[in-house]
């Protein structure tokens, strides 16, 4: 077979350029797609719960399926630019809370709004129909991969 006709060639060839797209437009703000999913994931929270406490690295990392060292040196990062704070958990006093900053609040917008247009270079010149189809193939493929093994 052909590589150009090689589902996992095509896959892997979308994906990387989607990601490199998206980590150009993360540059201007000096951080990565991974730094990205964590600041949206504890703003989300935030906004969406009383967002009190915060999340835990593990909770983060169980959320964002990434191991913990990882999501640990990462949020080290957001730290140390800004973008998120770190507390003591008052119900574990082994572990900490993250939140994001007022920094990283103000800074959402423009960081979503980056982010759709990624999305729309991807769906560019697809018809509503299309892009449901497309969506809903890409979850059955990922359905595909948590089910194997």
């Amino acid at each position: 077979m052909l590589k150009d006709k090689d589902i996992g060639y095509i896959l892997h060839k979308v994906s990387m350029l989607a990601k490199n797209n998206f980590s150009n437009k993360l540059n201007t703000f000096g951080i990565t797609i991974v730094q990205f999913s964590v600041i949206k994931e504890i703003y989300y929270y935030q906004t969406n719960t009383d967002g009190a406490l915060g999340l835990s690295p593990a909770c983060i990392a169980d959320r964002l399926e990434s191991d913990r060292p990882t999501i640990t040196g990462v949020i080290d990062r957001l730290e140390s630019q800004g973008w998120v704070d770190k507390f003591k958990n008052p119900d574990d006093r082994r572990s900490v809370l993250i939140k994001v900053t007022d920094k990283a609040i103000g800074r959402l917008a423009e960081l979503e709004k980056m982010r759709y247009e990624s999305i729309n270079n991807i769906i560019n010149g697809f018809t509503e129909e299309e892009i449901n189809t497309l969506r809903n193939y890409l979850f059955r493929i990922e359905n595909n991969l948590k089910n194997v093994q």
